[in-house]
Protein backbone atom coordinates (compact mmCIF):
# COMPACT_ATOMS: atom_id res chain seq x y z
CA UNK A 1 0.00 0.00 0.00
CA UNK A 2 1.73 3.58 -1.09
CA UNK A 3 -0.11 7.06 -0.77
CA UNK A 4 0.94 9.37 -3.91
CA UNK A 5 0.65 12.77 -2.16
CA UNK A 6 0.34 15.25 -5.22
CA UNK A 7 1.91 18.92 -4.61
CA UNK A 8 3.11 20.22 -7.79
CA UNK A 9 -0.53 22.82 -8.24
CA UNK A 10 -0.12 26.54 -8.75
CA UNK A 11 -3.08 27.70 -6.61
CA UNK A 12 -3.89 30.53 -8.71
CA UNK A 13 -7.13 31.79 -7.21
CA UNK A 14 -5.95 32.03 -4.12
CA UNK A 15 -3.57 35.15 -5.32
CA UNK A 16 -1.71 37.02 -3.93
CA UNK A 17 -0.68 35.08 -1.24
CA UNK A 18 -0.36 31.97 -3.61
CA UNK A 19 1.89 32.25 -6.63
CA UNK A 20 3.66 30.47 -9.19
CA UNK A 21 7.28 30.24 -7.73
CA UNK A 22 5.31 29.98 -3.86
CA UNK A 23 2.28 28.43 -4.17
CA UNK A 24 -0.69 27.47 -2.22
CA UNK A 25 0.29 24.64 -0.82
CA UNK A 26 3.64 25.52 0.39
CA UNK A 27 2.17 28.77 2.50
CA UNK A 28 2.04 28.99 6.29
CA UNK A 29 -1.67 29.23 6.90
CA UNK A 30 -2.72 27.30 9.86
CA UNK A 31 -0.28 27.92 13.40
CA UNK A 32 2.85 28.08 11.71
CA UNK A 33 1.88 24.96 9.04
CA UNK A 34 1.64 24.48 5.42
CA UNK A 35 -0.88 22.59 3.99
CA UNK A 36 1.21 20.64 2.36
CA UNK A 37 2.80 19.91 6.05
CA UNK A 38 -0.84 19.35 7.29
CA UNK A 39 -1.46 16.71 4.71
CA UNK A 40 2.31 14.83 5.49
CA UNK A 41 1.35 14.69 8.87
CA UNK A 42 -2.07 13.34 8.59
CA UNK A 43 -1.09 10.62 6.15
CA UNK A 44 1.33 9.67 8.72
CA UNK A 45 -0.81 8.75 11.17
CA UNK A 46 -1.88 5.71 9.04
CA UNK A 47 1.05 5.56 6.39
CA UNK A 48 4.91 4.53 7.20
CA UNK A 49 7.19 7.10 5.51
CA UNK A 50 8.64 4.89 3.43
CA UNK A 51 5.36 4.37 1.63
CA UNK A 52 4.62 7.89 1.15
CA UNK A 53 5.86 9.43 -2.06
CA UNK A 54 5.60 13.10 -3.16
CA UNK A 55 4.76 14.07 -6.75
CA UNK A 56 5.51 17.59 -8.04
CA UNK A 57 7.21 19.75 -10.08
CA UNK A 58 11.40 20.50 -10.25
CA UNK A 59 10.60 24.02 -9.55
CA UNK A 60 9.47 23.25 -5.79
CA UNK A 61 11.96 20.29 -5.07
CA UNK A 62 13.54 22.58 -2.64
CA UNK A 63 10.29 23.97 -0.92
CA UNK A 64 9.15 20.22 -0.53
CA UNK A 65 13.16 19.69 1.23
CA UNK A 66 12.70 22.47 3.46
CA UNK A 67 9.16 21.96 4.57
CA UNK A 68 10.00 18.19 5.46
CA UNK A 69 13.16 18.98 7.70
CA UNK A 70 10.82 21.77 9.52
CA UNK A 71 8.44 19.19 10.90
CA UNK A 72 8.76 17.25 14.14
CA UNK A 73 9.95 14.10 12.81
CA UNK A 74 13.06 11.78 13.18
CA UNK A 75 16.04 12.35 11.04
CA UNK A 76 15.52 8.75 9.61
CA UNK A 77 11.90 9.28 8.86
CA UNK A 78 13.39 13.46 7.15
CA UNK A 79 15.72 11.68 4.79
CA UNK A 80 13.42 8.75 3.88
CA UNK A 81 10.76 11.21 2.82
CA UNK A 82 13.20 13.36 0.95
CA UNK A 83 14.47 9.87 -0.56
CA UNK A 84 10.55 9.61 -1.90
CA UNK A 85 10.15 12.54 -3.81
CA UNK A 86 9.16 12.29 -7.49
CA UNK A 87 9.66 15.31 -9.79
CA UNK A 88 7.91 16.02 -13.13
CA UNK A 89 9.76 18.05 -15.50
CA UNK A 90 6.72 20.40 -15.77
CA UNK A 91 3.03 20.29 -15.17
CA UNK A 92 0.87 18.22 -17.00
CA UNK A 93 -1.96 17.38 -14.75
CA UNK A 94 -2.93 15.14 -12.71
CA UNK A 95 -3.22 11.93 -15.24
CA UNK A 96 0.25 12.14 -16.76
CA UNK A 97 1.86 13.06 -13.12
CA UNK A 98 0.19 9.75 -11.73
CA UNK A 99 1.43 7.56 -14.35
CA UNK A 100 4.74 9.14 -14.32
CA UNK A 101 4.69 7.75 -10.73
CA UNK A 102 3.51 4.59 -10.97
CA UNK A 103 6.56 4.01 -13.25
CA UNK A 104 8.60 5.41 -10.82
CA UNK A 105 7.24 2.61 -8.77
CA UNK A 106 7.21 0.02 -10.84
CA UNK A 107 11.18 0.48 -12.16
CA UNK A 108 12.88 2.58 -9.38
CA UNK A 109 11.51 1.02 -6.11
CA UNK A 110 10.57 -3.05 -7.72
CA UNK A 111 6.77 -2.37 -7.02
CA UNK A 112 4.39 -4.84 -7.39
CA UNK A 113 0.44 -5.35 -7.80
CA UNK A 114 -0.02 -3.27 -4.40
CA UNK A 115 -3.16 -0.24 -3.18
CA UNK A 116 -2.38 3.20 -3.98
CA UNK A 117 -4.13 6.23 -2.67
CA UNK A 118 -4.04 9.67 -4.31
CA UNK A 119 -4.15 12.84 -2.56
CA UNK A 120 -3.99 16.65 -3.24
CA UNK A 121 -1.33 18.67 -0.60
CA UNK A 122 -3.83 21.47 -0.56
CA UNK A 123 -6.54 20.26 1.20
CA UNK A 124 -7.81 20.72 4.82
CA UNK A 125 -9.52 17.85 6.64
CA UNK A 126 -10.79 17.62 10.31
CA UNK A 127 -10.50 15.72 12.18
CA UNK A 128 -7.12 13.36 11.13
CA UNK A 129 -8.67 10.66 13.47
CA UNK A 130 -11.62 10.47 11.54
CA UNK A 131 -10.33 11.07 8.22
CA UNK A 132 -8.00 7.96 9.13
CA UNK A 133 -11.37 6.00 10.22
CA UNK A 134 -12.23 6.18 6.17
CA UNK A 135 -9.13 4.69 4.86
CA UNK A 136 -9.51 1.16 4.99
CA UNK A 137 -13.23 1.56 3.61
CA UNK A 138 -11.08 2.60 0.36
CA UNK A 139 -8.91 0.12 0.63
CA UNK A 140 -11.42 -2.74 0.63
CA UNK A 141 -13.45 -1.17 -2.44
CA UNK A 142 -9.94 -1.24 -4.01
CA UNK A 143 -9.17 -4.52 -3.62
CA UNK A 144 -12.58 -5.70 -4.78
CA UNK A 145 -11.04 -4.06 -8.11
CA UNK A 146 -12.82 -0.38 -8.24
CA UNK A 147 -11.15 2.85 -8.75
CA UNK A 148 -12.67 4.65 -5.15
CA UNK A 149 -13.50 8.70 -4.79
CA UNK A 150 -14.26 9.85 -1.93
CA UNK A 151 -17.16 11.96 -1.35
CA UNK A 152 -18.66 15.03 0.50
CA UNK A 153 -21.97 16.04 1.13
CA UNK A 154 -22.37 19.64 -0.15
CA UNK A 155 -23.91 22.35 1.90
CA UNK A 156 -24.16 25.03 -1.22
CA UNK A 157 -24.14 24.67 -5.28
CA UNK A 158 -20.58 25.60 -6.47
CA UNK A 159 -19.41 25.69 -10.34
CA UNK A 160 -15.53 24.67 -10.08
CA UNK A 161 -16.24 21.47 -8.44
CA UNK A 162 -16.63 17.91 -9.59
CA UNK A 163 -19.99 15.85 -7.93
CA UNK A 164 -20.74 12.38 -7.97
CA UNK A 165 -24.30 10.77 -7.99
CA UNK A 166 -24.44 7.53 -6.35
CA UNK A 167 -26.83 4.11 -6.60
CA UNK A 168 -26.25 0.86 -4.84
CA UNK A 169 -24.55 0.76 -1.21
CA UNK A 170 -21.56 -1.60 -1.33
CA UNK A 171 -19.38 -2.48 1.10
CA UNK A 172 -18.24 0.63 3.36
CA UNK A 173 -19.31 3.11 0.75
CA UNK A 174 -21.39 3.49 -3.13
CA UNK A 175 -21.18 2.47 -6.41
CA UNK A 176 -21.33 5.06 -9.00
CA UNK A 177 -23.60 5.77 -11.10
CA UNK A 178 -21.89 9.37 -12.79
CA UNK A 179 -19.17 11.90 -12.32
CA UNK A 180 -20.25 15.41 -13.36
CA UNK A 181 -17.05 17.87 -13.99
CA UNK A 182 -17.43 21.51 -12.49
CA UNK A 183 -21.33 21.68 -14.02
CA UNK A 184 -22.72 25.25 -14.42
CA UNK A 185 -24.27 26.41 -10.88
CA UNK A 186 -28.17 25.87 -12.39
CA UNK A 187 -26.51 22.19 -12.74
CA UNK A 188 -24.68 22.47 -9.69
CA UNK A 189 -27.80 22.96 -7.79
CA UNK A 190 -29.68 19.81 -10.01
CA UNK A 191 -27.08 17.68 -9.00
CA UNK A 192 -27.25 18.33 -4.94
CA UNK A 193 -31.10 17.97 -5.07
CA UNK A 194 -30.73 14.41 -6.31
CA UNK A 195 -28.20 13.38 -3.56
CA UNK A 196 -25.01 13.95 -5.63
CA UNK A 197 -21.69 14.25 -3.23
CA UNK A 198 -19.09 16.54 -3.74
CA UNK A 199 -15.58 14.84 -5.46
CA UNK A 200 -13.13 15.58 -2.83
CA UNK A 201 -10.36 14.50 -5.28
CA UNK A 202 -9.33 11.71 -3.32
CA UNK A 203 -8.35 8.43 -5.43
CA UNK A 204 -7.96 4.62 -4.20
CA UNK A 205 -6.97 2.01 -6.54
CA UNK A 206 -5.39 -1.33 -7.47
CA UNK A 207 -2.37 -0.26 -9.75
CA UNK A 208 -3.27 -2.96 -12.70
CA UNK A 209 -7.06 -1.67 -12.48
CA UNK A 210 -5.82 2.19 -12.87
CA UNK A 211 -3.98 1.10 -15.91
CA UNK A 212 -6.68 -1.10 -17.68
CA UNK A 213 -8.95 1.78 -16.98
CA UNK A 214 -6.04 4.34 -18.51
CA UNK A 215 -5.65 2.52 -21.58
CA UNK A 216 -9.03 1.81 -22.20
CA UNK A 217 -10.39 5.39 -21.69
CA UNK A 218 -7.00 7.20 -22.26
CA UNK A 219 -4.57 4.97 -24.69
CA UNK A 220 -2.97 8.29 -25.76
CA UNK A 221 -1.35 8.58 -22.08
CA UNK A 222 -1.28 4.75 -21.45
CA UNK A 223 1.12 4.66 -24.47
CA UNK A 224 3.92 5.87 -22.20
CA UNK A 225 3.75 3.32 -19.86
CA UNK A 226 4.89 0.94 -22.10
CA UNK A 227 8.37 3.17 -22.41
CA UNK A 228 11.04 3.40 -19.40
CA UNK A 229 10.70 5.93 -17.05
CA UNK A 230 13.48 8.23 -18.22
CA UNK A 231 12.07 7.94 -21.63
CA UNK A 232 8.04 9.19 -19.82
CA UNK A 233 10.68 12.25 -18.12
CA UNK A 234 12.28 12.62 -21.56
CA UNK A 235 8.75 12.86 -23.47
CA UNK A 236 6.28 14.45 -20.86
CA UNK A 237 5.90 17.85 -22.81
CA UNK A 238 3.80 15.42 -25.39
CA UNK A 239 1.53 14.18 -22.91
CA UNK A 240 -1.91 15.90 -23.00
CA UNK A 241 -2.89 17.63 -20.16
CA UNK A 242 -5.53 16.05 -18.38
CA UNK A 243 -6.75 15.61 -14.59
CA UNK A 244 -7.82 11.85 -13.58
CA UNK A 245 -11.65 12.67 -13.53
CA UNK A 246 -11.51 13.88 -17.33
CA UNK A 247 -9.04 10.77 -18.03
CA UNK A 248 -10.90 7.90 -16.34
CA UNK A 249 -13.77 8.74 -13.87
CA UNK A 250 -16.28 10.22 -16.13
CA UNK A 251 -16.26 6.69 -18.13
CA UNK A 252 -15.11 3.32 -16.08
CA UNK A 253 -18.18 1.37 -14.81
CA UNK A 254 -15.60 0.53 -11.78
CA UNK A 255 -16.23 3.89 -9.99
CA UNK A 256 -17.00 3.70 -6.15
CA UNK A 257 -17.37 6.08 -3.46
CA UNK A 258 -16.37 6.63 0.00
CA UNK A 259 -18.16 9.28 2.44
CA UNK A 260 -16.34 12.05 4.36
CA UNK A 261 -18.06 12.94 6.81
CA UNK A 262 -15.90 15.44 8.44
CA UNK A 263 -14.96 18.95 7.41
CA UNK A 264 -13.09 19.29 4.29
CA UNK A 265 -12.31 21.63 2.01
CA UNK A 266 -9.62 22.43 -0.89
CA UNK A 267 -9.26 26.12 0.15
CA UNK A 268 -9.75 26.57 -3.80
CA UNK A 269 -10.90 30.30 -3.16
CA UNK A 270 -10.71 33.15 -0.44
CA UNK A 271 -14.48 32.63 -0.31
CA UNK A 272 -13.68 28.73 0.46
CA UNK A 273 -11.20 29.81 2.64
CA UNK A 274 -12.96 32.37 4.92
CA UNK A 275 -16.27 29.78 5.37
CA UNK A 276 -13.80 26.96 6.77
CA UNK A 277 -12.50 29.02 9.22
CA UNK A 278 -15.42 31.10 9.86
CA UNK A 279 -18.94 29.49 10.14
CA UNK A 280 -20.55 32.85 11.58
CA UNK A 281 -21.55 35.99 9.74
CA UNK A 282 -19.67 37.82 12.12
CA UNK A 283 -15.75 39.66 10.71
CA UNK A 284 -12.68 37.32 10.62
CA UNK A 285 -9.36 38.11 10.57
CA UNK A 286 -6.16 36.02 10.21
CA UNK A 287 -3.49 38.09 11.86
CA UNK A 288 -3.45 42.08 12.50
CA UNK A 289 -6.75 43.30 12.19
CA UNK A 290 -9.75 45.32 14.08
CA UNK A 291 -13.39 46.17 12.75
CA UNK A 292 -15.04 49.30 13.52
CA UNK A 293 -18.72 49.20 13.06
CA UNK A 294 -18.16 47.12 10.28
CA UNK A 295 -20.05 43.38 9.11
CA UNK A 296 -19.01 40.09 7.52
CA UNK A 297 -15.42 41.41 6.36
CA UNK A 298 -12.59 38.97 6.32
CA UNK A 299 -9.32 40.46 6.58
CA UNK A 300 -6.11 38.54 5.92
CA UNK A 301 -3.00 40.51 7.00
CA UNK A 302 -0.53 38.86 9.21
CA UNK A 303 2.53 41.59 9.31
CA UNK A 304 0.48 44.89 9.63
CA UNK A 305 -2.38 46.06 11.38
CA UNK A 306 -5.06 46.40 8.82
CA UNK A 307 -8.38 48.23 9.79
CA UNK A 308 -11.91 48.15 8.96
CA UNK A 309 -14.48 51.31 9.28
CA UNK A 310 -18.01 50.93 8.17
CA UNK A 311 -17.19 48.61 5.81
CA UNK A 312 -19.65 45.36 5.26
CA UNK A 313 -19.10 42.38 3.40
CA UNK A 314 -15.38 43.36 2.22
CA UNK A 315 -12.37 40.65 2.12
CA UNK A 316 -8.81 42.06 2.31
CA UNK A 317 -5.72 39.70 1.82
CA UNK A 318 -2.41 41.94 2.47
CA UNK A 319 0.95 40.88 0.79
CA UNK A 320 4.43 42.60 1.07
CA UNK A 321 3.58 43.48 -2.65
CA UNK A 322 0.23 43.15 -3.54
CA UNK A 323 -2.86 44.03 -1.64
CA UNK A 324 -6.34 42.87 -2.76
CA UNK A 325 -9.68 44.17 -2.07
CA UNK A 326 -12.95 42.77 -3.24
CA UNK A 327 -16.71 42.05 -1.86
CA UNK A 328 -17.31 38.91 -0.27
CA UNK A 329 -18.76 35.65 -2.96
CA UNK A 330 -16.74 37.46 -5.84
CA UNK A 331 -13.28 35.41 -5.49
CA UNK A 332 -14.14 33.07 -8.22
CA UNK A 333 -13.21 36.13 -10.03
CA UNK A 334 -9.37 35.93 -9.28
CA UNK A 335 -8.87 33.91 -12.06
CA UNK A 336 -9.62 36.30 -14.07
CA UNK A 337 -6.88 39.17 -12.50
CA UNK A 338 -4.14 36.33 -12.77
CA UNK A 339 -4.79 36.42 -16.68
CA UNK A 340 -5.07 39.80 -16.89
CA UNK A 341 -1.70 40.13 -14.72
CA UNK A 342 0.12 37.68 -17.06
CA UNK A 343 -1.06 39.40 -20.14
CA UNK A 344 0.62 42.67 -18.98
CA UNK A 345 3.46 40.50 -18.08
CA UNK A 346 3.23 41.12 -14.57
CA UNK A 347 6.19 39.31 -12.37
CA UNK A 348 3.55 39.57 -9.30
CA UNK A 349 1.83 36.14 -10.33
CA UNK A 350 4.83 34.16 -10.87
CA UNK A 351 7.40 35.45 -8.01
CA UNK A 352 6.79 35.69 -4.20
CA UNK A 353 8.70 37.95 -1.60
CA UNK A 354 9.91 35.02 -0.49
CA UNK A 355 12.44 32.28 -2.32
CA UNK A 356 13.73 28.83 -1.23
CA UNK A 357 16.87 27.78 -1.57
CA UNK A 358 18.96 24.30 -0.97
CA UNK A 359 20.54 26.33 1.69
CA UNK A 360 17.79 28.16 3.02
CA UNK A 361 15.35 30.99 2.02
CA UNK A 362 15.56 35.03 1.11
CA UNK A 363 12.79 37.57 1.14
CA UNK A 364 12.84 41.09 -0.39
CA UNK A 365 12.34 43.56 1.68
CA UNK A 366 12.80 46.45 -0.21
CA UNK A 367 13.03 47.37 -4.06
CA UNK A 368 14.21 50.82 -5.95
CA UNK A 369 16.00 52.31 -8.54
CA UNK A 370 19.57 50.52 -8.58
CA UNK A 371 19.10 48.84 -5.22
CA UNK A 372 17.72 45.97 -3.58
CA UNK A 373 17.20 44.87 0.09
CA UNK A 374 16.98 41.27 1.29
CA UNK A 375 16.48 39.32 4.46
CA UNK A 376 18.82 35.95 3.73
CA UNK A 377 18.62 32.44 6.06
CA UNK A 378 20.82 30.48 5.90
CA UNK A 379 19.87 27.16 7.89
CA UNK A 380 22.85 25.25 10.04
CA UNK A 381 25.79 23.71 8.71
CA UNK A 382 24.69 25.12 4.86
CA UNK A 383 26.93 27.04 2.33
CA UNK A 384 25.96 29.78 -0.55
CA UNK A 385 27.66 29.06 -3.73
CA UNK A 386 31.05 30.36 -3.99
CA UNK A 387 29.99 32.93 -6.77
CA UNK A 388 30.47 36.55 -7.91
CA UNK A 389 28.26 39.29 -9.51
CA UNK A 390 28.74 41.68 -12.46
CA UNK A 391 26.57 44.34 -12.08
CA UNK A 392 26.05 45.06 -8.14
CA UNK A 393 27.84 45.12 -5.10
CA UNK A 394 26.75 43.50 -1.76
CA UNK A 395 26.86 44.95 2.05
CA UNK A 396 26.08 42.41 4.80
CA UNK A 397 24.58 43.08 8.26
CA UNK A 398 24.39 40.01 10.36
CA UNK A 399 21.80 40.03 12.55
CA UNK A 400 21.91 36.72 14.15
CA UNK A 401 23.66 34.08 14.24
CA UNK A 402 27.22 33.48 12.91
CA UNK A 403 28.33 33.89 9.35
CA UNK A 404 31.42 32.52 8.24
CA UNK A 405 32.56 34.66 5.30
CA UNK A 406 35.27 33.69 1.69
CA UNK A 407 36.25 36.57 0.48
CA UNK A 408 38.15 36.00 -2.66
CA UNK A 409 40.78 33.81 -0.79
CA UNK A 410 40.54 35.27 2.60
CA UNK A 411 37.66 33.67 5.49
CA UNK A 412 36.13 35.98 8.11
CA UNK A 413 33.91 35.34 11.09
CA UNK A 414 30.96 37.60 11.33
CA UNK A 415 28.53 37.90 14.22
CA UNK A 416 25.35 40.22 15.56
CA UNK A 417 25.84 43.60 14.61
CA UNK A 418 29.14 43.36 12.30
CA UNK A 419 28.94 44.17 8.38
CA UNK A 420 31.09 43.35 5.68
CA UNK A 421 31.31 44.86 1.78
CA UNK A 422 31.31 42.77 -1.03
CA UNK A 423 32.76 44.52 -3.96
CA UNK A 424 31.23 43.53 -7.36
CA UNK A 425 33.08 41.25 -9.46
CA UNK A 426 34.86 39.84 -6.21
CA UNK A 427 34.42 35.92 -5.33
CA UNK A 428 32.35 35.03 -2.14
CA UNK A 429 31.07 32.25 -0.07
CA UNK A 430 28.98 32.58 3.19
CA UNK A 431 28.66 29.61 5.38
CA UNK A 432 26.91 28.80 8.65
CA UNK A 433 29.44 26.89 10.69
CA UNK A 434 26.41 26.77 13.96
CA UNK A 435 23.56 25.06 14.68
CA UNK A 436 21.21 28.05 14.94
CA UNK A 437 19.79 29.74 11.97
CA UNK A 438 22.19 32.78 10.61
CA UNK A 439 20.36 35.40 9.43
CA UNK A 440 21.54 38.27 7.43
CA UNK A 441 20.19 41.77 5.62
CA UNK A 442 21.85 42.41 2.72
CA UNK A 443 21.75 45.68 0.89
CA UNK A 444 22.44 45.46 -3.16
CA UNK A 445 23.27 47.71 -5.43
CA UNK A 446 24.00 47.93 -9.07
CA UNK A 447 22.76 49.13 -12.54
CA UNK A 448 21.39 45.08 -12.71
CA UNK A 449 19.65 43.30 -10.12
CA UNK A 450 18.52 40.34 -11.50
CA UNK A 451 18.67 37.06 -9.64
CA UNK A 452 20.83 35.77 -12.61
CA UNK A 453 23.56 37.91 -12.67
CA UNK A 454 25.40 35.28 -10.79
CA UNK A 455 28.16 33.21 -11.83
CA UNK A 456 28.91 30.13 -9.56
CA UNK A 457 32.00 28.38 -9.26
CA UNK A 458 31.09 25.49 -7.02
CA UNK A 459 28.41 25.00 -5.10
CA UNK A 460 27.24 22.54 -1.96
Amino acid sequence: MKALILAGGKGKRLFPLSRQNYPKQFVELIKGRSLFQLTLTRLLGYFDPGDIFILSQQDYKFHIINQIEFLNLSSKEKRTLRNNLILEPLSRNTAPCSLLALKYLEEKRKGREEVIFLFPSDHIIEPKEKFIQTLPNAKRLADKGYIVTFGVLPDEAKSGYGYVLVEDKCEGGYLVKRFVEKPSLKRAKELIKKGAFWNAGIFCFKKSVFLEELEKYAPAIFNYYKKGYSQIVENFSSFPEVSIDYAVMQKTRRAALVEFNLRWSDLGSWDSFLKFFSSSDSSFSIGKAEFINSRKCYFFSPKRLTIGVGVDNLMVVDTPDCILVMKRGKSEKISDVVKMLEKRGSELVKESTIVYRPWGYYKVLEVGENYKVKEICVYPHKYISYQRHKFRSEHWNVVEGKAKITLKEKEFIIKRNQSLFVPRMTKHRVYNPTNRLLRIIETQIGTYLGEDDIERFDTY
